[in-house]
């Protein structure tokens, strides 16, 4: 049989045809130094570029890189959240303006100052009320207590008012009507 010029009876004194077991051992033998080889050659491939200056370099750029973005997303996120802190306590303010609206009015007439309190949330009590000066400084301090649903909650409420040369605080006079607590500062 010749196919490929290949002649059987060349080959019959073959080694390793007559040991099989070596023959299994050598082909072990040579896949493993094989993959021992592709195993050293991709791990010095890698060594070497992991310790390239180059390739640090890169890797330390990539590195700042992503930190400074990260800092940028907390910056902005801090900034949304003081953005947001101030609405809501802007927000909060001109409630307290408006609440503030409901049960303090300050009127001025041609001879005198008239400053009138609603006393309903400051438990309808004109004690619940302190009035002080400083000065041309008219301080007005309140406090109450409002029961809702299941709490009781605390009202307080502190405001200063400043009036000109021609007030005269010493010469001001409180009286209750009602509901209200009317303070009057004649004006010279």
């Amino acid at each position: 049989m010749e196919d490929n010029n290949y002649r059987h009876e060349e080959f019959d004194d073959c080694f390793l045809c007559k040991h099989p077991a070596l023959r299994h051992f050598l082909t072990g033998l040579l896949v493993f130094l094989g993959a021992f080889a592709a195993f050293y050659v991709v791990s010095d491939w890698h060594f070497k570029r992991m310790l390239d200056p180059v390739s640090q370099m890169k890797r330390m750029d990539r590195a700042f890189m992503q930190r400074e973005r990260n800092f940028d997303k907390m910056e902005r996120r801090a900034l949304k959240q003081q953005n947001w802190m101030d609405k809501k306590a802007l927000k909060m303010q001109e409630q307290m303006n408006r609440n503030a609206a409901q049960f303090i009015h300050v009127e001025k007439d041609a001879d005198a100052y008239r400053i009138i309190i609603d006393l309903r949330p400051f438990d309808n009590d004109e004690k619940n009320v302190e009035i002080k000066t400083q000065g041309n400084t008219l301080i007005i301090n309140a406090a109450g207590e409002r029961n809702t649903h299941r709490k009781t909650e605390i009202v307080k409420y502190s405001q200063m008012l400043s009036f000109g040369e021609d007030a005269e605080l010493n010469e001001m006079t409180k009286v209750r009507e009602g509901d209200k607590y009317i303070i009057t500062i004649p004006v010279d």
